[in-house]
C-alpha cells in the first residue's frame, strides 16, 4: 500500500488505480509533497509506504523562478533534514511551503531530475534528466555520519547507490536519534500495525533496496 494516509482521502474504487499514478510518479518524474506523506527522522526524509515501512526520498524544487535562479541558482538537492528543510517544513511554516513553493519527491539511484524555470506564467528553462547540486548542509549531514566508516565512494557515488540506511544499523547513536524523532511521528507498527508512540519501544529493520521497517513487538 502506497502513501496511506493520502489514499484514505479516495474512493475505495479508485485507490488502486491512484496508488500506482502516484507510485509512478514517486520514481519518474517527482512526487508533490503534499500527496508523498512525508516523514521525518533526526537525520533522513521519508516517505510513507505502509504501515511502518518508509522509504527515503531525494526532495527538491521541481519549479523555481527566473529571479530566483539568478540569485540562488539552480535547485538543490535536499536528502537529509538540514535547516532549510526544517525550517520549511516546521509547523509555522509548511502551509506556506506547500502553497509557495514546488517541492518534489523523488525515489531514484540516478542523479537525473525534471524541473522548470517560470518568469510570470511562462517558461524560460526546462530541465529534463538534469544531476543536480547536492545540498551543501545536507552533504555534511552525511558526511558526519560516515565519520569513521571506510566507503571507497564519492559522497554523490555512495548517495546514489543507496545503501546509507545501513548508517543506522551500524552506528546505536545514530540509530537511537532516528527512533526518538520517529516516535514522533505517529507511524504504526508495520507487525501488529498498532500506534508506536513515545512511550512505546521502537526497533527498526532495514531491508533490501534502503527500506526501512519500524516496529514495537
Amino acid at each position: 500500500m502506497l502513501l496511506p494516509k493520502t489514499l484514505d482521502s479516495i474512493h475505495s474504487i479508485e485507490k488502486e488505480s491512484f496508488k500506482d499514478t502516484l507510485s509512478d510518479m514517486l520514481h519518474t518524474d517527482g512526487l508533490n509533497v503534499a500527496l508523498a506523506d512525508l516523514i521525518f527522522g533526526h537525520y533522513f526524509v521519508y516517505t510513507l509506504l505502509g504501515n511502518g515501512i518508509l522509504q527515503p526520498v531525494f526532495v527538491y524544487e521541481g519549479q523555481i523562478s527566473y529571479k530566483h535562479s539568478l540569485a540562488k541558482g539552480l535547485p538543490k538537492l535536499h536528502f537529509c533534514q538540514c535547516s532549510e528543510i526544517q525550517n520549511d517544513f516546521s509547523l509555522e511554516n509548511k502551509a506556506h511551503t506547500l502553497s509557495h513553493h514546488h517541492y518534489l519527491a523523488k525515489i531514484t539511484k540516478r542523479n537525473a531530475f525534471s524541473f522548470t524555470i517560470k518568469q510570470g506564467l511562462s517558461d524560460v528553462g526546462l530541465y529534463n534528466d538534469y544531476p543536480l547540486e547536492l545540498c551543501p548542509m545536507c552533504s555534511d549531514i552525511l558526511e558526519s555520519m560516515r565519520e569513521g566508516q571506510v566507503i571507497d565512494s564519492t559522497l554523490s557515488v555512495y548517495l546514489f547507490n543507496q545503501n546509507f540506511l545501513e548508517l543506522l544499523e551500524k552506528n546505536a547513536e545514530l540509530r537511537q536519534k532516528e527512533i526518538t524523532a520517529l516516535q514522533l511521528a505517529s507511524l504504526n507498527c508495520y507487525k501488529c500495525k498498532n500506534l508506536i508512540d513515545i512511550d512505546k519501544d521502537m526497533w527498526l529493520q532495514v531491508m533490501p533496496n534502503n527500506i526501512l521497517k519500524v516496529s514495537c513487538c
